[in-house]
């Protein structure tokens, strides 16, 4: 065999038999309609250096900085910054102070025990690999309780959660955001007097009565740490402890409080920080 013969001849033989002794991919199981199983690795390899891009460090509040600009000037959302540094107001940082920065948007969950990180990656609806440990100091392989873990891929909180509109009809009268120059840690929707509340999503009745501003308020407590209120009530159905189902009647749209009409003030809450309501409501007209 002359040698101009001999290298195809080579690669010919190995092709052979690595296609007779190794096994068929089949699309229905990797679940990617047929691609190359040297393609998948390919991607996955490409994701996991990706995601070691991501990086943790202290930065010091410069003055005229809000958590809003320092998340977008790092690549990250406030949201991400107040959840890592227990920032209970998103809107009141000081000048000096030292906040943990990360540089990826990111929904950081703090462990509860038995968690793994298979169980968290389920909860927020992510891969495994999204999920990365925070300033880890301990060395054992299992999560700790109270630890923090940063799920990527997502910026809200578990995918468990899913709310519907506290109540029918109407509009929306004022946003969440800055207001007259203040920030209104709300959604306020405009409806007649005596229209009913609903719950947004199954919960405990954690809060019912008059609370200051709020007027009369009713407070549920969700799953995973997540919390609704529903303010400016003319009358309140349910009992602090009682625990309700989605969509079941928690009262009627009142004047109680500091409010100049009929409208219902829904705030969610997750893990003790106000968050947009809007993000997280069911898709569908108001």
């Amino acid at each position: 065999m002359s040698g101009r013969l001999k290298v195809p001849v080579g690669i010919l033989v190995i092709l052979i038999l690595a296609t007779t002794f190794s096994p068929p991919v089949r699309a229905e199981e990797d679940g990617t309609d047929g691609v190359p199983l040297y393609i998948l690795q390919l991607q996955r390899f490409t994701e996991r250096l990706e995601r070691e891009k991501v990086t943790f460090f202290n930065y010091k509040v410069q003055k005229g900085d809000s958590l809003t600009a320092i998340a977008r000037r790092f690549g990250t959302r406030a949201e991400t910054l107040a959840h890592l540094n227990n920032i209970v107001d998103p809107h009141l940082i000081y000048t000096g102070q030292t906040l943990q920065v990360v540089t990826v948007p990111g929904a950081v969950h703090r462990v509860e025990p038995g968690e793994t990180v298979a169980s968290i990656a389920r909860l927020y609806g992510v891969e495994p690999g999204s999920v990365i440990a925070v300033n880890r100091d301990s060395p054992a392989p299992l999560l700790q309780r109270g630890e923090r873990v940063l799920v990527t891929g997502t910026v809200q909180g578990p995918a468990a959660v899913c709310l519907g509109w506290p109540v029918t009809g109407g509009h929306i009268s004022s946003r969440f955001g800055w207001r007259d120059g203040e920030f209104h840690y709300g959604l306020d929707l405009a409806v007649p007097l005596g229209t009913p509340i609903y719950a947004a999503a199954a919960g405990t009745v954690t809060y019912s009565g008059y609370r200051g501003s709020y007027g009369l308020m009713i407070e549920l407590e969700h799953e995973h740490r997540w919390q609704t209120r529903y303010a400016h009530a003319g009358r309140v159905s349910v009992s602090v402890g009682e625990r309700v189902a989605g969509g079941q009647l928690l009262g009627e749209v009142g004047l109680t409080g500091n409010t100049t009409g009929a409208h219902l003030h829904f705030e969610v809450l997750h893990r003790g920080i106000r968050l947009d309501p809007l993000p997280v409501l069911l898709r569908r007209e108001f």
